[in-house]
């Protein structure tokens, strides 16, 4: 039986404090990039760095007055369940994301 997991728990493009120890440094959060309609243990994340130059497919984001980069080029996978609680979201971003989405899946 796959495991289920609660409807509205997560939303695409919320931000969580990173999970991992190490990265917070340069990475003290990422934002899940999957859609929330796919439930699954893993979920797709991209961190916001600070220090970092955009490229095409990296964008300057806003996260609680404060300026970071979502590097979307270091997309990677977490276990739900290490993502916490969320502590803001990049949906007033949300066409700025998509594009440079498509720019990294599509080339354009």
């Amino acid at each position: 039986m796959a495991p289920t997991f609660g409807a509205g728990e997560l939303r695409q493009f919320d931000v969580f404090r990173n999970p991992s120890a190490p990265s917070r440094r340069f990475a003290p959060f990422v934002a899940m990039i999957q859609s929330h309609f796919i439930e699954q243990a893993v979920v797709v994340v991209a961190p916001l760095v600070v220090d970092k130059v955009t490229t095409g497919v990296d964008i300057d984001v806003d996260h609680d007055g404060n300026g970071f980069v979502l590097a979307l080029s270091e997309l990677g996978s977490v276990h739900r369940q290490a993502l916490g609680r969320t502590v803001g979201s990049l949906t007033s971003q949300e066409d700025d994301i998509r594009r440079a989405l498509d720019k990294l899946f599509s080339g354009f």
